[in-house]
């Protein structure tokens, strides 16, 4: 006797609906079988974990305690740090007298960009050094800075520790980094009151910037001496010239230019023609120097023994003595000679004042200067110590080793 499955309307089933119906039954029967092992492993693993008494130890050892001391000490003991922060760069002081020629330009910018860059790195160098320290010492109660008794004990120096220590601490509340691409030297101080912050701060940067332009005290000072010597050269030079040329005027005061009226009379055009010159000169000279000034004497001197030489050439132009006419040639001759080195021995005097002056300029002048590019200001609120950063850090490692303990011994006791 055989069993017919009819559908709900009384139809018998084909073969197709009945393969589908036993499909639906046993996927059904599969889903309870999963969700009743998956319930019976919870209930298995909340088992264990009841009957291990080391679970909640670890728990307490590795997450709880660790985490509870950590927010106990920044959220309750833990003392603020203000941070102040400034931005700097070093620049070289440019002005009139730094300019070159242009065959010059690019040995001169070459040579200033790497005196720059070596100057910042001894910038932070010297920030971070002793000698930074014992200057700061001088200028303000530093180690009391961050020794007071209302410092956490963690974050309080000992006053009575050598500076040895002190440097090691310092450089925990001064750092400097410095941007490779700009030259941007970043200075952060980091001190228990903002006021204290800032003027530290303040006092490190004005400090740096006299170390770094005294560095180059000593070469301005030797150029200087250097061009303050040669200029005395060329001046004795120059005045020794101009004495034989005085000396030559006086030996030749008996000169006649009679027999040799065309030369004289050139050479009388060639006199009026350098005094109109040296007169030119003069009076551009009195625009920028007072008129006692060396270079201003000169000019007259040499005006007033060109007035006078013309003034004999013209008196003796009628005589005819061969004697006299021997006299003039060698006299002019000679005076030739010593009006050229005369013009050299100005000409190098006048670039060698100029050098001195320049030299004079440079030594009493400041040769680089910090450009602020985030000035220093007080702060308003502590960001440091980073208590919410360090405590969620704290736990989620705790977390991690509680997890890990946990399974390595399910693992083992398994």
């Amino acid at each position: 006797m055989s069993t017919e499955i009819s559908s709900p309307s009384g139809a018998p089933l084909t073969t197709a609906d009945r393969s589908t119906a036993v499909a639906e039954s046993l996927k059904r029967f599969a889903r309870i079988a999963r969700q009743s092992d998956h319930k019976r492993g919870i209930r298995a693993y909340q088992t264990h974990i009841r009957r291990d008494p080391w679970i909640p130890a670890l728990f307490l050892l590795l997450f709880l305690l660790p985490t509870a001391v950590t927010a106990g000490y920044f959220y309750l003991i833990a003392s603020d740090r203000y941070v102040t922060e400034a931005r700097f760069a070093l620049r070289p002081a440019l002005g009139s007298v730094d300019k070159v020629q242009n065959e010059e330009t690019g040995n001169n910018s070459s040579l200033s960009k790497q005196m720059i860059a070596q100057d910042t790195l001894i910038t932070m160098s010297y920030i971070s050094s002793r000698q930074m320290i014992e200057t700061m010492e001088r200028q303000m109660p530093l180690r009391e800075m961050f020794s007071r008794d209302g410092i956490d004990f963690l974050s309080r120096f000992d006053a009575d520790e050598p500076i040895e220590l002190f440097m090691r601490y310092w450089r925990k509340r001064v750092t400097t980094h410095v941007d490779s691409n700009g030259g941007i030297i970043s200075l952060t101080v980091a001190a228990f009151d903002p006021q204290e912050s800032y003027t530290l701060a303040r006092a490190l940067m004005d400090e740096s910037e006299r170390m770094v332009n005294e560095l180059s005290l000593k070469a301005r000072n030797a150029a200087l001496a250097e061009s303050t010597r040669e200029l005395k050269n060329a001046e004795e030079r120059l005045v020794t010239v101009q004495r034989a040329m005085r000396d030559l005027r006086n030996r030749a005061g008996i000169l006649d230019a009679q027999a040799a009226n065309k030369n004289n009379l050139t050479v009388i055009a060639e006199l009026r023609k350098k005094r109109i010159d040296l007169s030119v000169q003069l009076n551009q000279s009195l625009r920028d120097l007072a008129p006692d000034r060396r270079p201003i004497q000169d000019l007259k001197a040499q005006i007033q023994d060109l007035d006078d030489n013309i003034e004999k050439i013209e008196r003796q132009m009628t005589s005819t003595d061969p004697e006299q006419r021997r006299l003039l040639s060698e006299a002019m001759t000679e005076f030739e000679g010593l009006e050229n080195e005369r013009k050299n021995a100005l000409l190098y005097y006048n670039k060698v004042l100029a050098a001195s002056e320049q030299a004079r300029i440079v030594a009493n002048r400041q040769i680089e200067f910090f450009t602020p590019v985030v000035a220093p200001v007080v702060p308003v609120s502590a960001i440091e110590p980073r208590k919410h950063l360090i405590t969620s850090i704290v736990a989620l490692v705790a977390m991690a080793v509680f997890g890990l303990s946990v399974l390595i011994r399910k693992y083992l006791y398994s």
